[in-house]
């Protein structure tokens, strides 16, 4: 990526509003810089007449275009945007455009077929510890105090029976506990793949490496929450299914977030 290409999702709208000076002019219209602010799910994230930091450049939050017919328009950065909405943002060179969400330009596929008794390969049997999506971030589960009263459940003994799986999760803010512990008992005759990570709002799910929990065996997993992590990027998503794709889950599950 080329050194300027960093500064491109702040300075699109930028782009687009110098764009249209000329227009504006010669049709009359009128054009504002910086005067709007920015609110997110009510909440206040630019005060009206603010700037916005992209990429340790200070920027306007919002530009108003207002046409000949008195109708306004406001264009905002697109960093901005995928910033308070948890969108991950890419620059294509191939295709001279910003990506909101994943993509396959760049993946390889790799296809394996198995052979009927097979084995596939198994996942580890515990968690990688202090690896970091977003806002969370595994820990060591014995450093978690669970003897209070959680402040929010999502599972408490949660008992289910699937062949296609199960997904648990929700969303997570620090001031209401910095942690989240998953617990999952796998009361099944095979193996249960656990996968967790952070809830995408728009592109693919992002996961902690997985772990596999074999018969009669219980997984507990935590995950600290950063502080400060606004609602629209606390979401949290933990999916259990069969390790084999064929193989039932039969697991209980609880899924809750401590102080």
């Amino acid at each position: 990526m080329k050194k300027l290409r960093p500064f491109f999702s702040g300075a699109l709208a930028m782009a687009l509003a110098v764009s249209l000076i000329g227009s504006a002019a010669a049709a009359a219209g009128k054009l504002q810089i910086g005067s709007a602010g920015v609110v997110v799910l009510d909440q206040v994230k630019v005060e009206p007449g603010a700037s916005y930091t992209a990429e340790g450049s200070s920027i306007p939050a919002v530009v108003t275009y207002e046409d000949p017919t008195g109708k306004t328009h406001n264009y905002l950065p697109v960093r901005m945007l995928a910033e308070y909405f948890n969108i991950p943002v890419t620059w294509s060179e191939k295709r001279g455009s910003v990506v909101l969400g994943s993509t396959m330009e760049n993946a390889q596929l790799e296809a394996r077929i198995y052979r009927e008794g097979e084995e596939r390969p198994k996942n580890p049997a515990n968690p990688a510890l202090g690896k970091t999506l977003g806002p969370f971030t595994e820990v060591d589960p014995g450093t978690v105090d669970t003897s209070a009263r959680p402040t929010g459940i999502d599972d408490d003994k949660t008992r289910v029976q699937t062949i296609t799986g199960y997904t648990t999760g929700g969303y997570f803010i620090s001031e209401n506990g910095k942690y989240i512990v998953l617990t999952v008992t796998n009361n099944g005759q095979t193996p249960v793949t656990c996968l967790a990570g952070r809830t995408p709002m728009f592109g693919s799910f992002e996961h902690f490496p997985s772990v596999d929990i074999e018969p009669g065996r219980t997984l507990t997993r935590a995950f600290a929450v950063a502080d400060g992590t606004t609602e629209e990027a606390s979401g949290f998503t933990a999916i259990l299914r069969g390790a084999n794709p064929t193989d039932p889950a039969d697991v209980t599950v609880s899924l809750m977030q401590y102080r």
